[in-house]
């Protein structure tokens, strides 16, 4: 009897929109001022965890569920900064040296500083409303709709 092999394409259904958010704010700040122009009740909720060559990378996220329109939102954070110190001679004035070095939770979309994700059962999450809200606020930069299908790393936005 012969053997079967089957192929899974793809386990996930990426359902969401994502936006990409440009400002030097801290997430607080910026949750505060998206709750702010928004509309929204961002809050803070457990960091995202990922583990990778036995390093720990933490990313902030701030969540809201609004049941009502049956919408998530979670702004993530898309920068970690690992601070290590490397030793140098012992003989050197600075015997040891501290270096940081910057991760990206999409490294496709690395200048950007947040992803704003939208989840919601429906197509009817209102990306365009929110991006015109979000581009109002004088401390962001820029904000803009990524295309979740172009992304090779879209599996590290599934974290729940």
């Amino acid at each position: 009897m012969g053997s079967y092999k089957l192929l899974l394409d793809e386990a996930f259904d990426f359902d969401f929109n994502l936006i990409a958010i440009h400002c030097s704010l801290e997430q607080y700040r910026l949750a505060f001022l998206i709750n702010k122009y928004a509309g929204l009740r961002l809050s803070s909720s457990e960091d995202v965890h990922f583990y990778a060559k036995q390093l720990k990378y933490s990313f902030g996220t701030m969540r809201y569920e609004d049941s009502k329109n049956y919408l998530n939102y979670t702004l993530i954070s898309n920068h970690f900064k690992l601070r290590y110190s490397q030793v140098l001679t012992a003989n050197a004035l600075f015997a040891e040296s501290e270096h940081f070095k910057t991760f990206n939770l999409v490294p496709e979309v690395k200048n950007a500083d947040y992803l704003l994700k939208v989840e919601s059962d429906e197509d009817n999450a209102p990306c365009t409303k929110l991006l015109g809200q979000l581009n109002r606020i004088p401390h962001i930069i820029s904000a803009y709709q990524i295309d979740v299908s172009a992304l090779k790393s879209k599996q590290n936005l599934i974290f729940e």
